[in-house]
């Protein structure tokens, strides 16, 4: 199909359809105009439209549940085994109290999704400039509309939708963000997010609040999580001498929903060393993309941040953008040669889910046991920015 067909379908499209009709059907024409209309939709002022709207709606009354082991997987009520097999959304685990949080995903997420991998699409089109043409074109639409000050409408439905507790944040007084872009970048307040075991230098960080899974190494990473063919430290960075260094090397990694806290910060103290750009696609990296077989984070816009730890050895903070996500900017890590403390802000994303990929050198990283063994039975762990992850042995 080329651009101009893609186009032509979508001009057909009937607004009124049912998305899951389109999914069911695989009418990927319809799907991509569900997107555009989705993105559209948001620039309404409605909240319960556009990208915002869940895909299914959890029922109340079995939100959380603490629940363990296979217990778990024979407990959990049929309607929410079926909305994780139909990928509507995912379980991750809330360190604190070891509950099971199922976590919706967004429409404009599951769209995305069908789009690349339903049917014969995932063979024929992404590869192409379509789906790398409609990505980007919708993620910039949006991102120009968050930044009109209409877009701050949204705002307190958006934190209502969320239970986003403003308290955390070093402006509580909603009506003081000039756009919903500025809103989203909001920064912490510094003792809502105490920096674990902060004299320790190699008590390693949480670089968000975020889903988080850490491997030993690459092949771990890509047995039970990553499943990109094409994935590599070679490929991810882009750097030979980087990839090499840190071959066989320890993985974080990092995933923002849209409803959290969206700066990212050093998880050790470190020195910027070298910034890299490498221009991508913007595919979602909502978990049920991940765990495909589609290349997301070699293939999705990034920065490669190489930095040099306390003991002069190299590590690499990989910010990767996503579908919707208006831009990654760097702030206190922005210049070649500035020294951080760990948990110093490094930098932060516009609007969408991102991620924060962290490599540490073979054989330097002990990861925290609970968040280890979450990530060996393919279950992300939510923690916060500055909570305690690892440590350098």
């Amino acid at each position: 199909m080329t651009i101009a067909e893609a186009e032509s379908v979508i001009a057909d499209f009937e607004p009124n359809a049912s998305i899951e009709e389109h999914i069911e059907k695989q009418n990927h024409g319809e799907l991509m105009r569900a997107l555009t209309m989705t993105v559209e939709e948001s620039g309404s002022g409605r909240f319960a439209k556009g990208i915002h709207k869940p895909s299914a709606k959890a029922p109340k009354h079995w939100y959380r549940r603490k629940l363990k082991g296979w217990v778990h997987h024979h407990l959990v009520p049929e309607h929410f085994k079926m909305a994780v097999e139909k990928k509507y959304g995912v379980f991750i685990v809330i360190r604190d109290t070891k509950e099971y949080h199922y976590e919706e995903m967004p429409i404009y997420t599951r769209i995305g999704m069908h789009l690349l991998f339903a049917g014969h699409y995932r063979g024929k089109l992404v590869d192409t400039s379509v789906m790398h043409r409609l990505f980007l074109h919708e993620s910039l639409k949006q991102g120009t509309y968050f930044a009109d000050p209409k877009s701050a409408s949204q705002i307190p439905s958006f934190i209502d939708h969320y239970s986003i507790d403003m308290s955390d944040y070093a402006q509580q007084d909603v009506s003081a963000f000039a756009n919903f872009n500025e809103f989203f970048i909001r920064a912490i307040r510094p003792e809502a997010r105490p920096i674990a075991d902060a004299p320790n230098p190699d008590a390693l960080v949480s670089a968000a609040d975020c889903r988080l899974n850490v491997y030993s190494n690459v092949d771990q990473a890509t047995e039970y999580w990553i499943k990109g063919k094409n994935f590599t430290l070679a490929n991810l960075f882009q750097d030979e001498e980087l990839a090499a260094s840190l071959d066989g090397g320890s993985l974080a990694i990092f995933r923002l929903a849209p409803q959290d806290y969206h700066r990212f910060h050093t998880p050790t103290q470190g020195k910027v060393e070298s910034i890299s750009n490498i221009d991508g696609t913007y595919f979602t990296v909502n978990p049920c993309t991940v765990r495909e077989e589609l290349d997301v984070f070699t293939e999705n816009h990034r920065q490669i941040i190489k930095m040099t730890d306390h003991r002069g050895r190299p590590f690499a903070v990989v910010a990767v953008g996503a579908l919707l996500v208006g831009s990654i900017q760097l702030t206190h890590a922005k210049t070649e040669g500035a020294s951080l403390d760990k948990g110093e802000e490094m930098g932060y994303f516009q609007y969408g889910g991102s991620t924060v990929i962290c490599v540490f050198p073979k054989d330097t990283v002990a990861w925290d046991e609970d968040v280890a063994k979450n990530s060996a039975a393919s279950f992300e762990t939510y923690v916060h920015m500055g909570e305690h992850i690892g440590t350098f042995i």
